[in-house]
């Protein structure tokens, strides 16, 4: 007989449940699971649980279960594990009335319910962060009943996890194929009378590290600034510290006098125009796990100058589909752009570029979730099938 919280057997169709406990529609982790979505549409069904305050505003729509005490992030451990408490017997009421083959767990928010879940049941969890408690995740990572995706191998060397096929593996975050199928620029050499343009995508949060950009800014020589135009493009999200690092860049815009060579204009619908228009991606964040925007970036043919930290090293190949320089050192940024404005980086062709992201894909990297998937949902019916004829 199946279990109340099961979908019925014999479908070919898979429904996974995907716990993230998102307050906001802020990208990140869910522009992750609309690109692995609209790859596996075909076979998969996904649910997201969110907070009840979550509000849809990117496309493609995700298909939304609400719970109050939904949390995906806090500075405090205390507040994660009182409302994971909070949470578990609503997660556990939700799973009886939308049954779900696969439970696969993306946020510290939703990693505890994730390793109780385990208990009882086969649990995916994605790191899609570089945490501090790593003895904990190493830990939980060897529970029968979790399997661990990590997303480069700096990531498993963080927390010391040993790639195992079947229990922990390496899986990639990834842009939607439309990226890789968009027109690539004409290759576009710096020359004298045009101004190499610059271009960020991310929040307006104090951890991308946007002032780092100010900083080199102010260290170039004028005449080498004048050789650069940028433009960050990104919404401030509504917490106070956000919105307090906003006016903190912009004060130094109109003090420093940067108007001519840096812009903030806020968050754009078109993160694919913003970067057709660009020489140049800029990431100046530290410890990015493994960044979307990066992807889209060099999916678009466009080389990329990122922080030498966290998934940027096992993304980009230094000095020929862009250039890292060292974390939060504004010095060393200021100097790695004066060497790409004076020419003196040769970067691969825009097709190259996009080649080598080109395992980074929705395509591929919905297929290896698919696998996991499937793999899950097997080793479910088996231990139902088991307990039945027990």
């Amino acid at each position: 007989m199946t279990a109340l919280h099961e979908p019925p057997s014999g479908s070919d169709r898979l429904t996974v449940l995907h716990l993230t406990g998102a307050r906001a529609d802020d990208g990140g982790i869910l522009s992750v699971l609309r690109a692995v979505q609209e790859a596996t549409r075909d076979r998969v069904s996904h649910r997201v649980w969110v907070n009840e305050g979550f509000q849809q505003t990117r496309t493609p729509a995700l298909d939304l279960l609400k719970d109050r005490f939904a949390l995906d992030e806090s500075p405090g451990h205390a507040r994660l594990l009182f409302r994971a408490f909070r949470a578990w017997p609503g997660l556990k009421r939700l799973l009886v009335e939308h049954p779900s083959w696969v439970v696969h767990a993306h946020t510290r928010g939703s990693f505890l319910l994730a390793a109780w879940l385990s208990r009882q049941r086969p649990v995916l969890f994605t790191q899609h962060a570089y945490a501090r408690r790593t003895g904990m995740y190493r830990r939980v990572a060897q529970w029968p009943g979790m399997r661990t995706v990590l997303l480069t191998p700096s990531m498993a060397r963080h927390y010391g996890i040993a790639e195992t096929p079947g229990r922990v593996e390496i899986v990639s975050e990834c842009a939607m194929d439309r990226w890789f199928q968009s027109a690539l620029p004409a290759a576009r050499p710096p020359r004298a009378g045009r101004k190499l343009r610059v271009v960020g995508l991310g929040n307006l949060v104090r951890w991308k590290r946007w002032d780092l950009l100010l900083d080199a800014l102010e260290r170039l020589p004028e005449s080498v600034r004048d050789g650069v135009e940028c433009e960050v493009w990104g919404p401030t999200p509504p917490d106070v510290d956000a919105r307090l690092f906003e006016s903190e860049l912009r004060a130094r815009v109109a003090q420093g006098r940067l108007e001519r060579w840096v812009r903030f204009p806020g968050a754009t619908s078109n993160a694919m125009e913003a970067l057709a228009a660009a020489d140049l991606f800029l990431l100046p964040s530290t410890q990015e796990p493994c960044s979307v925007a990066l992807i889209e970036a060099l999916a678009s043919g466009v080389p990329a100058l990122a922080s030498r930290s966290g998934g940027n090293p096992d993304i980009l190949r230094d000095g020929a589909t862009g250039v890292l320089f060292e974390p939060d050192s504004s010095a060393d940024l200021a100097q790695q752009l004066s060497r790409i404005v004076s020419g003196g980086v040769a970067f691969e062709s825009p097709a190259a570029i996009r080649a080598s992201v080109a395992h980074r894909s929705a395509s591929v990297v919905g297929a290896k979730y698919q696998d996991w998937y499937q793999r899950l949902a097997a080793s479910r019916r088996s231990a139902l099938s088991a307990a039945a004829a027990g």
